[in-house]
């Protein structure tokens, strides 16, 4: 009853000081395991870390979407039935770069814990104060937003209590590390207009206006639609998909506000707009605006008709002969 007594009072004196320690501290571990994530909802980084081990998770340079670190532990049965025996910390601005060869290092311890008495827990660490992680009853979630400007998440385990048996001291400790995202992605918009590198026009996204000087935007994942509205081009619409972290590029044509013509007739018909002979069958070609006659000549059969044109519009003329057979 004794010796128990003592060893929580050491445990606890040992957490005293290692909650209070903010500043910059100098420690040695056994070895430093690196692993890397990627932004992808994929992506996770697996270690087998011991008692006195470190790991660093290098993270991507591009992080628009990570928004917080999952840490699963995988605690040994030997580990867990020895509670408060081995404590867990986060460092930051650590010294120097983390490497498999380095085992000294200097930092700033930001989290510290124990390891609890069961045989698996997930810490979730923000990295944005607008992240809207939420925890609940399997994980912990770290108030304090974490500083990753280095690039990496640096991890370590260490003994804080002293006549744990030589099975817990050389446990392996399953580690899986994995980027929390927002549900948001890139889309990239290119708009461009024949002869103008430069067109003028308005961008709406979902019916809000948009900075079109912007060419990648984040939005919200799923479907969007996407207007361009231009005094000197026709009005484009579209609809895209933005995947979660992902990037969706989209290029949008302008196209003039002359009104254009199709026609499309059997090979061997003759037809005149407004008298004069029309030789572009089957391809778009600009006509003037207002009222145009259309006469079209197959054989004996001849067919005219009127047709208003408007600003900014592509009219289609289809003609066709057809033969019906009935049987009474």
């Amino acid at each position: 009853m004794k010796r128990t007594f003592c060893i929580k009072i050491t445990v606890f004196s040992l957490l005293i000081m290692l909650s209070s320690a903010v500043f910059a501290e100098t420690f040695r571990v056994s070895k430093l395991h690196v692993a890397e994530i990627s932004q992808t909802a994929d992506s996770e980084a697996n270690a087998r870390v011991g008692i006195n081990d470190s790991l660093a998770v290098k993270l991507p340079e591009d992080r628009s979407f990570i928004i917080g670190i999952e840490v699963k532990i995988d605690i040994p049965e030997s580990v867990a039935s020895w509670m408060d025996s081995v404590a867990f910390s986060v460092y930051e601005n650590v010294n120097p770069f983390p490497s498999e060869n380095q085992i000294d290092y200097s930092g700033s311890r930001v989290f510290v814990n124990t390891l609890p008495n069961r045989l698996s827990w997930i810490l979730q660490f923000p990295l944005t104060t607008d992240n809207q992680i939420k925890a609940n009853k399997y994980t912990t979630k770290v108030d304090r937003v974490m500083n990753l400007n280095q690039g990496f998440l640096f991890l370590r385990f260490q003994p804080v209590m002293k006549g744990v048996p030589e099975e817990t001291l050389k446990a392996i400790i399953p580690v899986t590390v994995k980027p929390i995202l927002a549900n948001k992605g890139r889309l990239n918009i290119n708009v461009k207009a024949e002869g103008n590198n430069s067109p003028v026009y308005t961008l709406f996204i979902d019916d809000k206006p948009v900075d079109s000087s912007k060419k990648a935007l984040i939005l919200e994942s799923g479907i969007h639609n996407i207007s361009v509205i231009s005094d000197s081009y026709r009005n484009e619409l579209r609809t895209v998909r933005v995947d979660q972290a992902k990037t969706s590029e989209i290029t949008i044509e302008l196209k003039s506000v002359e009104p254009t013509l199709v026609i499309n007739a059997p090979e061997g018909t003759q037809i005149h707009i407004d008298g004069e002979k029309c030789t572009s069958i089957g391809k778009e070609f600009v006509i003037s605006e207002g009222e145009h006659k259309i006469r079209f000549k197959f054989g004996d059969y001849e067919s005219v008709r009127t047709l208003t044109i408007n600003r900014g519009k592509t009219y289609t003329a289809n003609f066709s002969v057809d033969l019906q057979i009935t049987e009474e």
